[in-house]
């Protein structure tokens, strides 16, 4: 019995010595910098029977992907910009048999995605 209690004993010294060690960590952790993230608002219009027309502000030159997919998820057609200022890219479809497709416009921290049906 006397062994129990001293190895309970023991054991309740190690948390509290555990738990004090704990205590004694800083808790001001410092957070990450404020992130800016630049939404990227862009327009899609057919321009003619399957093709349309990607249109969006770059404001800070930054690297920016176009990708196209059809609406089984198979990636067409994809394009990088890193111009600063308007972009604009035609993309012809009249090779793929899809009438829908998905357009999505991004860079490193988000994007944003718009459907688009491809009239004959």
């Amino acid at each position: 019995m006397k062994n129990l209690i001293l190895y309970t004993f023991l054991s309740l010294m190690s948390l509290l010595n555990y738990v004090e060690a704990a205590e004694a960590l800083p808790l001001d952790i410092p957070s990450p910098k404020k992130l800016s993230f630049t939404s990227i608002d862009f327009e899609v219009r057919q321009t003619a029977a399957r093709r349309f027309l990607v249109l969006f502000e770059n404001p800070d030159g930054n690297p920016v992907y176009i990708k196209v997919y059809d609406m089984v998820g198979n990636l067409v057609a994809q394009e990088a910009s890193n111009q600063k200022g308007r972009f604009s890219k035609e993309f012809d479809m009249s090779s793929n048999r899809s009438e829908v497709f998905i357009v999505e416009v991004g860079n490193a921290r988000n994007n944003n995605t718009k459907r688009i049906f491809l009239q004959k």
